[in-house]
């Protein structure tokens, strides 16, 4: 009999967390599931830590060349045989009941997609729950694109609505929406797992959201904030890009224009307080700056979002990038 949940694991350098992810995941309350761990190239240990977790016959390994974390959950995908599809980062960890609370909803609900809250956890094991904030348990399509579709593209901030989180590690999937899906590069992408969300969104015909945290997400916050990133700006440009034809494609940009620009213009903001990470002297970071107001996406959003909707200071953000005026842009930052 085929598993009722396949759990795909890409495996990248976590030989130190990667035990106790699989644990989690063998000690699931719903038995009949299949773990596959995909090692991708991994320099370190991990591959050798996956092989001596097949003791259990649920936990299958590929090893395969590296090709980035889209590429080995593309890999487990092929290789998965469960009538539902998990993913689970081999740096994070799960409850125990997380699978079977997922799988009871979405039979119960019929949904193509069960969707649950996480909690974070930072370095000093501090744990934070983040829950959905009014959002109905069961969305149709309208729903789907009101409650998920639109905020992920951006908040509305004049509705003073937030953000929806593109996890791709807290949904179930059922295996007829996901099983011809190819996963897109992170190496293309900021937050490449935004682009799956919205590409399988719009295909479901119903959503279901189990307001319970039970995916623990470890988040480097002090890192993530303190890190330079070689050419982000890029990778952010080309997500703008991507979210502005896929509304062309699904007639949405009357609803989402606004979304898309609020977000280009919090992208351009995070592009360039990178580059005052990186220490690279004033000649370079005003090379660096010059780039970044001329990438396509983050020109237009700056460009045309409603100045109303910020406080003085973001104003004044704003409209020093419409002057190009990069070296008191650099000192305001």
């Amino acid at each position: 009999m085929n598993p009722k949940v396949s759990i795909i694991v890409p495996v990248y350098k976590t030989k130190d967390t990667i035990k106790k992810c699989v644990d989690s995941l063998l000690s699931q309350t719903l038995m009949e599931i299949e773990i596959i761990l995909v090692d991708d190239g991994s320099p370190d240990e991990s591959g050798r830590i996956c092989d001596e977790l097949c003791n259990d016959k649920r936990v299958k390994v590929i090893h395969k060349e590296n090709g980035g974390l889209s590429s080995a959950r593309n890999a487990g995908l092929k290789k998965a045989t469960g009538d539902y599809i998990g993913f689970v980062d081999s740096d994070d960890y799960v409850h125990p009941e997380m699978f079977e609370k997922l799988y009871n909803r979405i039979i119960r609900d019929m949904s193509d997609i069960c969707i649950c809250s996480h909690y974070t956890v930072d370095n000093s094991d501090n744990i934070h729950e983040h829950h959905f904030r009014n959002i109905p348990e069961i969305l149709d399509k309208d729903k789907i694109l009101n409650y998920l579709i639109l905020p992920l593209i951006g908040a509305d901030p004049e509705r003073n609505e937030s953000e929806i989180e593109g996890f791709v590690c807290r949904n179930l999937y059922s295996m007829e929406l996901i099983k011809k899906y190819e996963f897109k590069s992170e190496r293309e992408f900021f937050a490449e797992d935004i682009v799956s969300d919205l590409e399988l969104y719009i295909n479901c015909k119903q959503i279901s959201i189990l307001n319970e945290c039970l995916y623990y997400y470890r988040y480097n916050g002090e890192s993530l904030s303190n890190c330079y990133r070689p050419n982000v700006d890029v990778l952010l440009n080309n997500l703008l890009k991507w979210e502005e034809q896929y509304m062309n494609r699904h007639n949405l940009m009357s609803k989402g224009k606004n979304r898309l620009f609020y977000t280009g213009v919090k992208f351009t903001l995070f592009s360039l307080k990178n580059v005052k990470k990186a220490n690279m002297g004033k000649g370079k970071e005003l090379e660096e700056a010059k780039k970044i107001l001329k990438q396509d996406m983050l020109k237009k959003s700056v460009s045309n979002v409603k100045l109303s909707m910020y406080n003085l200071k973001m104003k004044a953000f704003i409209l020093l990038c419409r002057a190009k005026c990069v070296r008191l842009l650099l000192r305001l930052l």
